[in-house]
């Protein structure tokens, strides 16, 4: 294969990695795949570290935004869900409300 082509490749792959490794965000609970009360609320226990251009985070469940979180470590009570599967997910954004592309998702099933 050429040099000419892999070069950028490789620059690529090490360039988004390196990226990627600048900011982190951890949901501790619920864990994935957890089966949840649909009677009562459910704590969110997270922690994050932000990369260069994030300013806080965005929750969203089920695709939908429910809060603007700008503590980095805590806990979030989320109202109880409907039963059946759903995707709670923390992104990272900048102060103008952008996705930086950092996530953290989990699937619960409530019921």
């Amino acid at each position: 294969m050429n040099i000419t082509i892999l070069t950028p490749l490789l620059l690529v792959l090490f360039c988004g990695s390196a990226l990627a490794a600048e900011g982190k965000i951890t949901i501790s609970s619920p864990a994935h795949g957890a089966l949840i009360s649909a009677d009562s609320k459910l704590a969110l226990n997270y922690e994050a570290t932000l990369g260069p251009k994030g300013d806080h985070l965005h929750l969203y469940v089920d695709d939908k935004r429910i809060d603007v979180l700008r503590q980095l470590k805590g806990s979030y009570d989320i109202d109880a869900l409907t039963p059946g599967k759903h995707k709670i997910c923390l992104t990272e954004n900048t102060k103008w409300h952008g996705s930086t592309g950092l996530e953290s998702c989990v699937d619960v099933v409530s019921q």
